[in-house]
């Protein structure tokens, strides 16, 4: 045991250790917490900024639309008063005789156009663009008229406007009733203007001109100077490029001085509005202003103009939210910061006091740790014993003594490997090991005083007492656990229900037998019994009932067997049974035999005798294989061709078999795709009338077109189509295609009718009504002229199922028949019950038919009329055969004599002759 300074060195040490992590901790705390202010300052920034620059793109945008618009409508205004046909021709007789009246008349006529206050007054001039008459206030003409642009306009022959250009005037104060000089005023205007031309024709000469003088602060510069929200430092001015000037056509904010018409050369090194207008560029960018204080400004040329609208906003006052921002962001990580660090603080002072506390503690702990141990290792449920370092035990609690049955004083005279069973070399191996570890642990098992062992784990550690260096042994009995592992291994290896060896323990058995077989030149034979039809008794009585009757057989195979033979459960109702050292094949042919014969004695369950049989296969070691999954593959091959010939009886296996199995698998393989290839087709049997050979019917065969084997027999797939399930989708397929071909055939012989087998598996699905109604219906064909076929053993399995079966199947207006009549086992009461319509007298029975033996045929001819059925003879095929079952009163016939079973086409032609018999 560790002394009290190793562990107040420990814990100091972990103390440091854990300052370290919490200085570490904040370290990245804080830098996390900056790293998130960090990126959440970034984002906000770029939200910010592009928020405004898309507000100022939008303003810009709305002024320069709404600029264009006023260019657009004075200019239409100008458009509209120089097309007026009778004000053209009264300017033409005043320039042409300057009366009095025709200047009046004029005057008339532009006087409303100057109700818009934003014009000063409208000017006429002649052809040489002299004034010769003006409307509105009493200006200076010279002044107010722009010579340049009037040139200009007269010609080129179009509406334009003038550049802004200042008008210096002389105004005089009044203050008090005194008049004081006079003072120079400067007001800006434009002139707007309009060509004229005789009769409004442009292909005419030019009379003069109409100026409109026009004043810009009443509209253009309140628009420029207006903003959306207050803003201390946003503004909008109007601009237009001039070589490499810009000239500002409405005033600044910030200037000191408000002249409009200010020609400035964009400054060098800096990028501002005016160097990118310069360049003809628009947009929004990040640049300097006239001020050369950093803004945010944006650049829109008014549409069919010279003009560029400038819209910016200080950048300081876009990111004064940022910076309120970033201002919050600092606070609050500095709270949290120390708010953190604080409860750091105080968690580091507590641990330090529950440090303390835990080191006094473990000192009082330490001291009451030897005088403890004994109690507590003293009455422990587990054996404890204490060996010095020789191996002696000095000292054991109670349990151990009990366990022993030796007294204290005698227990004290063994050494620890006395007690157990372990060689010599095991001890040594285990005592050095536990020199170099701290502890061992190993299983063993352990003597008492009578002799008798018991199996232990033991945990054996050194530790420190105040009886110096020693050895505790703790040893716990495992008794139990070793029995729940057997047990375990047990139900691994065999059958929980028969506690017969299962398919894993006869597996090794049989690689074992077969080893000795090879070795000693004998034979190890295997033998796989399966019950037949043992699944009839698990559907009937239920898996209780099943599961005693294989317990049964279990129970009598085991006492038949020799010593040395293995039975095994395989599965369900399949054993498997080896038999090793056999010399003579003979010996297995008896016991075989003896299998069957014990396995078809009846079975006494509940007060009932229950009778079966079994199909037995058996191979042959090492003649048929020395693997054990062939050897058990090729049993079951065997097997299966033991239940092909009637079950009931036992098959070796042979080679041939394996051939014949891969056949069977791969004809399995392929009918399960054979629908999707469409690989099946229906042939077409005709039922005739017997005296005329008319067609009155047909049945519908399925054949298997197979694309390497040909057409195969029915014979040899409907039976593994109905034990692979496939017979149920197969037959509905058949069914239709059925009753949608004589549908077609209908067209031209409404009452043919068609016939379709059904087999056991369609008999015992409980949808087989609906799905035949639904086929109906989708094929159009009616209830009556359908016939379905029941074989007559068919019905018998369950008389009572087959009767409710059948009468649904009447509701719908089927018709029913008995196929292979007299081949079955049913009863006259049973067959009275059925509500069948027809009965087909089988082939064997026409074959076997002479003048001297028609017994049978003529029996089932009496009893069908005596029922009010039906009857038709299959398998007729020759003159003779129709001849007597003429007279014996059979209306209705089909067989090879009338026509094999053809192709629908082959039908259709046959269904075109009048009769169908030979040489007719």
């Amino acid at each position: 045991m560790a002394s009290p300074a190793d562990h107040h060195d420990t814990a100091h040490h972990q103390q440091s250790n854990g300052k370290l992590i919490l200085l570490l901790v904040f370290f990245c705390l804080t830098m996390l917490v900056c790293l998130s202010a960090a990126i959440f300052y970034d984002y906000q920034k770029k939200t910010i900024s592009e928020a405004a620059q898309v507000n100022l793109t939008m303003l810009t945008n709305l002024k320069a639309r709404q600029v264009g618009h006023w260019r657009h409508e004075r200019i239409i205004h100008a458009q509209l008063l120089t097309a007026n046909r009778d004000l053209l021709d009264s300017i033409a007789l005043f320039i042409d005789q300057r009366t009095p009246d025709r200047a009046n008349h004029i005057i008339q006529s532009l006087t409303p156009a100057l109700s818009d206050s934003e014009d000063h007054a409208i000017v006429l001039t002649d052809a040489s663009g002299l004034p010769i008459l003006s409307v509105g206030d009493n200006i200076n003409l010279k002044a107010h008229i722009d010579p340049e642009p009037l040139v200009t306009a007269l010609d080129r022959h179009e509406v334009m406007f003038s550049k802004l250009f200042h008008v210096h005037s002389n105004a005089t104060i009044h203050h008090h009733g005194h008049s004081h000089a006079d003072v120079r005023t400067t007001h800006v205007h434009m002139n707007l203007i309009a060509p004229l031309y005789r009769h409004g024709d442009p292909a005419q000469e030019i009379l003069g001109a109409l100026i409109f003088i026009i004043n810009p602060e009443h509209f253009l510069v309140p628009l420029m100077s207006s903003w959306p929200v207050p803003s201390p430092s946003a503004e909008s001015v109007l601009v237009r490029k001039v070589d490499n000037k810009v000239l500002r056509l409405t005033p600044t904010r910030h200037a000191v001085s408000h002249e409009m018409l200010v020609s400035v050369k964009p400054p060098e090194g800096y990028e501002t509005p005016g160097s990118r207008i310069t360049e003809e560029k628009e947009g929004v960018f990040l640049g300097y202003d006239y001020r050369r204080v950093p803004v945010l400004a944006s650049i829109k040329k008014v549409e069919n103009s010279p003009w560029y609208l400038v819209a910016k906003i200080d950048k300081k006052e876009v990111m004064a939210p940022l910076f309120r921002i970033a201002t919050i962001e600092a606070v609050t990580a500095i709270m949290f910061l120390a708010a953190a660090s604080i409860m750091m603080m105080l968690w580091w002072r507590r641990q330090q006091a529950l440090y303390q506390a835990s080191y006094y503690q473990q000192q009082l702990q330490h001291q009451m740790l030897s005088q403890r141990f004994d109690n507590l290792t003293r009455f422990a449920n587990d054996l404890v014993l204490l060996v010095d370092a020789q191996g002696q035990i000095i000292d054991a609690n109670e349990r151990a003594l009990d366990t022993y049955g030796y007294p204290e004083d005698e227990l004290k005279t063994f050494k620890l490997k006395d007690l157990c069973d372990l060689s010599q070399q095991e001890c040594d191996l285990f005592w050095e090991q536990l020199k170099v570890e701290q502890g061992v642990r190993f299983e063993t098992m352990q003597f008492r005083q009578d002799g008798s062992t018991f199996p232990v784990e033991i945990n054996a550690r050194w530790i420190d007492l105040d009886r110096g260096h020693l050895v505790q042994a703790i040893i716990r009995d495992i008794s139990e656990r070793k029995a729940a592992e057997d047990q375990l291994v047990h139900q691994a290896y065999h059958d929980p229900l028969t506690g017969l060896p299962n398919r894993l323990l006869i597996s090794d058995r049989l690689k074992l037998a077969i080893a000795k077989a090879r070795r000693h030149k004998t034979q190890a034979v295997l033998l796989l019994l399966d019950l037949d039809r043992f699944k009839n008794i698990n559907d009937t009585l239920g898996h209780a009932v099943g599961d005693r009757i294989l317990t049964t057989l279990a129970q009598r195979m085991q006492e038949t067997l020799r010593d040395t033979d293995t039975v095994a459960r395989f599965g369900g109702d399949e054993f498997l049974v080896l038999l090793e050292d056999i010399r003579e094949l003979s010996d297995v042919v008896s016991l075989a035999q003896k299998l069957s014969d014990l396995v078809s004695q009846p079975v006494l369950i509940d007060g009932e005798e229950m009778c079966l049989t079994t199909s037995v296969g058996i191979s042959v070691a090492p003649e048929d294989s020395i693997e054990v999954d062939k050897l058990i593959r090729f049993a079951d091959t065997a097997m299966y061709r033991a239940k092909e010939k009637g079950r009931n009886n036992f098959q070796f296996y042979t080679p041939d078999m394996n051939a014949h199995a891969g056949r069977r698998l791969q004809l399995e393989n392929n009918l399960r795709k054979a629908l999707q290839r469409q690989e099946m087709v229906v042939y077409y049997q005709p039922q005739v009338e017997m005296d005329t050979g008319r067609i009155i019917g047909s049945e519908a065969l399925l054949r298997w077109m197979h694309p390497e084997h040909g057409l195969i027999s029915p014979n040899d797939f409907i039976p593994l189509a109905e034990e692979t399930g496939v017979i149920e989708e197969i037959g509905a397929w058949a069914l239709e295609q059925a009753c949608q071909q004589t549908v077609a055939w209908q067209k031209n012989h409404p009452e043919l009718k068609i016939a379709v087998n059904l087999s056991a598996r369609q008999f015992r699905n409980e949808n087989l009504v609906d799905d035949i109604e639904q086929i109906l219906n989708k094929t159009g064909l009616a209830a009556r002229h359908l016939e379905m076929e029941l074989t007559e053993s068919l019905l018998m399995e369950d008389v009572d199922v087959a009767i409710d079966l059948m009468n649904r199947l009447t509701k719908l207006g089927i018709t029913l028949a008995i196929d292979d009549f007299g081949t079955g086992y049913s009863s006259l009461s049973h067959l009275n019950r059925f509500p069948i319509d027809k009965l087909k007298i089988d082939r064997s029975f026409v074959n076997s038919m002479s003048l001297d033996n028609s017994g049978i045929a003529r029996t089932i001819i009496t009893l069908g009329r005596t029922l009010g059925l039906s009857i038709i003879a299959e398998g007729v095929e020759n003159n003779e055969q129709r001849q007597l079952l003429l007279q014996l009163g059979c209306p209705q016939a089909q067989g090879y004599y009338f026509s094999r079973p053809v192709h629908d086409n082959a039908f259709s032609e046959m269904l075109e002759k009048p009769t169908i018999l030979p040489n007719s």
